[in-house]
């Protein structure tokens, strides 16, 4: 096993609280060869699996850009583990899923690791000093999709979210730099918004290839829906009012978050930006869609893409 960490615990491969609320982001020059190549195969994580996101990363600077590689990554293995439809047996993928977080928490705690992917998570972990504990806070929530297959009310979600995607909007904003510590539940707030867009974007996904439905019971029933309808897809005027007003508690969440982003150090700024107005795009797409996402994945192409990042450079994010 390589002890890659301790022979690269040098003066700069550290960033102090100084440091990193001024923003001061260190080359990865003197990360060793394995931290290198795991870093390559992070990038080709992102870039495969999330199209917008790995859009946006591109207006980061590159370093900054690379270590955000490496935590989606460490989101991504996870997940993909929990949502392999090739493992048929839960137990199997529950046993692979302990197996992983294992593996990750030595890495964690020694620096030993012959795995590229995983020696690069370890690093950025490390470098920008996130703690373990928001790594297993998502953790959590990957075991939570193997027990739990609905929610009964937006509280229930939101412990799920916090997991699932308020700390990953933690760890950029370490990465990324900030001005001030009350950055931080804005990140938290935007990761939630993120990932009610993706809840929405995916409902037919979730229930039909995965057996999970994201929309709140306590809310369908509002609507007199229940998960059966959305089980078997069943669309009427009574789930076009429950997107509407799913999509309007989703953009709320947007506007709660926004003055975070000002909190960032500013080279990392734009880029946040942009994936703010790209998922946020995603809601106006449903919209287009008539609110019927069993249609199939709605999404911003390419164009769309370079549109709404123009608007974002200019101030416009509505």
């Amino acid at each position: 096993m390589r002890n890659f960490y301790p022979n690269i615990r040098v003066e700069n491969a550290r960033v102090s609280d100084k440091q990193r609320e001024r923003g001061e982001i260190y080359e990865f020059d003197r990360a060793p060869p394995l931290i290198t190549e795991g870093l390559k195969k992070c990038k080709a994580i992102t870039k495969k699996y999330g199209t917008s996101f790995f859009f946006a990363t591109q207006f980061f600077p590159k370093e900054t850009r690379l270590a955000i590689y490496a935590v989606y990554a460490f989101a991504r293995i996870p997940d993909e583990i929990v949502d392999d439809p090739s493992i048929t047996n839960p137990e199997n993928a529950l046993n692979l899923l302990h197996e992983w977080r294992a593996t990750w928490q030595k890495a964690m705690r020694t620096g030993e690791t012959d795995d590229p992917i995983l020696a690069a998570i370890v690093f950025v972990f490390h470098k920008y000093e996130i703690p373990i504990g928001e790594g297993e806070a998502f953790l959590k929530s990957m075991f939570m999709d193997m027990e739990k297959s609905c929610y009964e009310n937006y509280e229930e979600l939101e412990e799920y979210m916090y997991g699932s995607a308020g700390v990953i909007g933690l760890m950029v904003t370490r990465i990324v730099g900030f001005s001030s510590p009350a950055a931080f539940p804005y990140a938290e707030k935007l990761g939630y918004a993120f990932q009610l867009t993706n809840f929405l974007r995916d409902i037919q996904e979730d229930s039909q290839a995965l057996g999970r439905i994201y929309m709140p019971r306590n809310e369908l029933a509002a609507c007199d829906l229940k998960t059966q309808d959305i089980e078997k897809q069943i669309f009427n005027e009574r789930f076009v009012g429950f997107m509407k007003a799913q999509i309007a508690r989703n953009r709320e969440v947007y506007k709660e978050a926004f003055p975070g982003i000002a909190m960032l150090h500013w080279r990392g700024r734009l880029a946040v930006k942009i994936s703010y107005v790209l998922y946020k795009g995603i809601l106006g797409e449903i919209e287009r869609a008539d609110y019927n996402v069993y249609k199939g994945r709605v999404r911003t192409n390419f164009t769309q893409k370079l549109w709404l990042s123009a608007k974002a450079l200019v101030g416009v994010y509505e």
